[in-house]
């Protein structure tokens, strides 16, 4: 689950050196200012895009893996409990089938 946010970081960065460099290139910026001003912006929209990353993981994906979590074990629980159940009922037939057999050999 985890996987689907770690190309956050990457995903905004691009972008933002993207429209960057659209940007010097029409106000006809220098290649040396261009190159800087593309590097800065998409290191500075890295680093922001891993506080979103780990935003999105704190408030979403956490509680959404722990929600699953609990209901993977109450899947447990029901499916022991029936087990359990099914289990009982086949040692009551096969005493009630014992129980037959005897009276039927006396």
């Amino acid at each position: 689950m985890m996987n689907r946010t770690r190309y956050i970081p990457s995903i905004v960065m691009l972008t933002a050196g993207f429209v960057v460099s659209i940007i010097t290139y029409v106000y006809n910026y220098n290649l040396k200012t261009a190159l800087l001003t593309i590097a800065l912006s998409m290191v500075g929209f890295l680093i922001l895009g891993y506080i979103i990353k780990m935003i999105i993981d704190k408030f979403i994906v956490r509680p959404m893996i722990k929600a699953m979590e609990e209901e993977t074990a109450a899947l447990a629980e029901k499916e022991a409990a029936e087990a359990e159940s099914t289990e009982e009922n086949n040692d009551e037939q096969h005493s009630d089938n014992d129980n037959k057999e005897q009276q039927l050999n006396t």
